[in-house]
């Protein structure tokens, strides 16, 4: 897992070291990762991005490292003097990249894995699990209150009434003839005692659910549990929450004892959904509202007037040209302008992905990323990149 403090030490790596950054699916269950395999596939894509022997060698001898505790794929982040490799509970596809620190890459790979939250609840339990980087982990569980000896289903019901006059029941006591038909009462009044407890449950558990998951700015949640459950739950749920469910499942063995790895199992295809139909909404806003073309795009990004940028997941098969001045910084995409127009400062050709900072960073852009068909369709319908402009 990639931590808060391991984002901070890599995207403050000085912009002139020359670094390895390589996204490798290690992922030692699939046939293609078998025997030499892996390695033999790794050393031709390093060799194809240009990556140092020193660089590789160290990575191709990782690679054969045996380790016990290992991820689908992996993050290598290598320097001079330094090897850093973060394992990854997610199938992601391979990048190699060598040269100046692509700090965009980082925010590629954590778009891949959104952060959810999942609660499996029932009547008796409500546990509170995060989906983190691939890893399900438990956050909180808490269970209902249960009724106490005074409150048992036998001691109400056991204090039915009679409906006096009538003959056939027990009356004024025991031995005493009686004095009228039982009535259910008693069951009455458990089921709604019942009933409020669940509900007081419920509302307790709506209630820190938005304090945590608000905290936590996580903005998707999935509900685990039986269906009348979840029904229930879901009802109680604010219209005004800051949290959407994004999906619903049902797991054997009731949320109590509900197996995390089960869990993860059911909530995989519901996050991949999600992400799919986000991205193709996101496609029919471009082709109502948005602009596309890289040199339009780029225009109208340096007169702050796009708000969001739409990208396929892996930007640096995009190039584009950047002034070597950083203090009048200009940007297009046509290959005859040798010169900035703004200061006569030279033209260098970078990646799209090599600049993403720079644009976030000057014109306060939120990008996001397209994956799988979407971003096919977003190269092969709309050029490649486009934009959402603000107005």
């Amino acid at each position: 897992m990639i931590t808060r403090a391991d984002l901070q030490r890599i995207q403050s790596l000085p912009d002139n070291a020359m670094v390895l950054m390589a996204v490798v699916n290690d992922n030692p269950d699939l046939p293609e990762n078998h025997g030499t395999g892996l390695q033999t596939r790794v050393k031709v894509k390093m060799q194809e991005a240009g990556v140092p022997p020193t660089p590789m060698n160290q990575v191709l001898e990782d690679l054969q490292v045996a380790r016990t505790h290992h991820g689908k794929s992996s993050l290598y982040v290598v320097g001079e003097a330094f090897f850093e490799r973060f394992e990854i509970q997610a199938d992601l596809p391979e990048r190699f990249h060598y040269g100046r620190p692509l700090k965009s890459l980082l925010d590629s790979i954590l778009e891949q894995m959104p952060t959810v939250a999942v609660l499996a609840v029932d009547h008796e339990w409500a546990r509170l699990f995060i989906l983190h980087q691939g890893e399900l982990r438990e956050a909180r569980s808490e269970e209902n209150v249960r009724l106490d000896d005074g409150d048992r289903w036998d001691t109400m019901v056991s204090g039915t009434r009679h409906v006096p006059g009538a003959p056939g029941a027990g009356g004024a006591g025991r031995g005493q003839p009686g004095s009228g038909p039982r009535s259910d009462s008693g069951t009455d009044l458990f089921e709604a005692r019942e009933d409020a407890m669940r509900q007081r449950f419920y509302n307790a558990q709506v209630e820190s659910l938005e304090r945590v998951l608000r905290a936590l700015a996580i903005r998707q949640l999935i509900l685990v549990g039986p269906v009348q459950r979840v029904a229930e739950f879901k009802a109680e749920l604010p219209k005004t929450a800051s949290f959407e469910v994004i999906g619903e499942t049902n797991v054997v063995g009731g949320a109590g004892w509900a197996n995390p790895a089960e869990i993860l199992e059911k909530i995989g295809p519901i996050v991949e959904e999600h992400r799919r139909k986000t991205e193709e909404q996101l496609l029919e806003r471009i082709q109502e509202h948005g602009v596309m073309e890289l040199e339009r795009v780029l225009e109208m990004i340096q007169q702050s007037r796009i708000y969001q940028l739409v990208i396929p997941e892996d930007g640096s098969q995009f190039h584009l040209y950047r002034s070597h001045n950083r203090e009048v910084p200009y940007f297009t995409g046509k290959k005859d302008v040798t010169e900035s127009p703004l200061d006569g400062s030279l033209m260098e050709r970078v990646t799209l992905e090599e600049v993403l900072p720079d644009l976030i960073d000057l014109y306060g852009l939120e990008v996001k990323r397209l994956h799988g068909d979407c971003a096919k369709r977003l190269v092969q319908e709309f050029g490649g990149i486009a934009g959402l402009p603000r107005y």
